[in-house]
């Protein structure tokens, strides 16, 4: 009986362990989010990889809060984690000329801003083809 008691405490004590655990927000993966960019806001399911229209950029790490994206009129001040892409509309044009700055977050949300600049970080950006 004592026996049968213990295991019974220990199970529920290590049942009350794992439930009291602090939860960790996982992120989506760069593939998740690179999905997302590529066919929730460029279409690229609707159109062949031409380097000529648009041209998507990826930073191959995620971007933590408090850092910082620069271009020659904006800096975007990162307030949470998330993924980075760069899209470039007119690859054929010099700048300035329409482009947009994409941040994926964690919880597959995203948000595009517009703008005419590219990144002052765009030789660490590698070309997504599809």
């Amino acid at each position: 009986m004592l026996a049968i008691a213990l295991s019974l405490m220990l199970g529920l004590s290590l049942l009350i362990t794992i439930n009291c655990r602090p939860t960790i927000h996982e992120c989506i993966s760069l593939k998740q989010a690179e999905n997302i960019v590529l066919y929730k806001i460029v279409r690229a399911d609707t159109m062949e990889w031409d380097t000529t229209k648009i041209r998507v950029y990826e930073l191959p790490y995620m971007l933590e809060k408090g850092d910082t994206i620069f271009t020659n009129d904006t800096i975007f001040a990162i307030n949470k984690r998330c993924w980075y892409f760069f899209i470039n509309d007119e690859p054929t044009l010099r700048w300035a000329h329409p482009c947009r700055h994409v941040f994926v977050y964690c919880n597959s949300t995203y948000s595009v801003v517009k703008r005419e600049w590219p990144p002052h970080n765009y030789e660490e950006l590698k070309e997504i083809k599809w």
